[in-house]
């Protein structure tokens, strides 16, 4: 039994995990922020600095504590890059998990 929880556990990890993966898989730079809001919805958080924007998008893994996380970048609303971290607090949603912005790990822009 703990051994069917367990490989249950790894596959749902792995499926949430690769939706966001491949959600951000469509985003290119110089795409507007409409594009982005058609293929990855609302971000969970934004962060401002001059022209430069950042959103958050987070997914947990089976709902176990594992967070997948994207940051898209903006620079005058078009996308320069994409980063990803993740995280791991068990017994927790995404909410609250979200990185403060390092503005010097932006993607350079011209």
């Amino acid at each position: 039994m703990k051994r069917m929880l367990a490989t249950v556990v790894a596959i749902g990890s792995l499926v949430a995990c690769g939706t966001l993966q491949k959600k951000a898989m469509q985003i290119n730079p110089g795409d507007d922020k409409n594009q982005v809001l058609a293929v990855m919805g609302a971000p969970g958080d934004r962060q401002f600095l001059g022209d430069d924007e950042v959103w958050q998008y987070c997914q947990t893994g089976a709902g176990f504590g594992y967070h997948d996380f994207r940051m898209v970048w903006f620079y005058r609303g078009k996308v320069t890059g994409i980063t990803s971290y993740k995280d791991y607090t068990p017994a927790s949603g995404c909410s609250g998990h979200f990185k403060t912005v390092r503005w010097e790990d932006a993607p350079k822009h011209q």
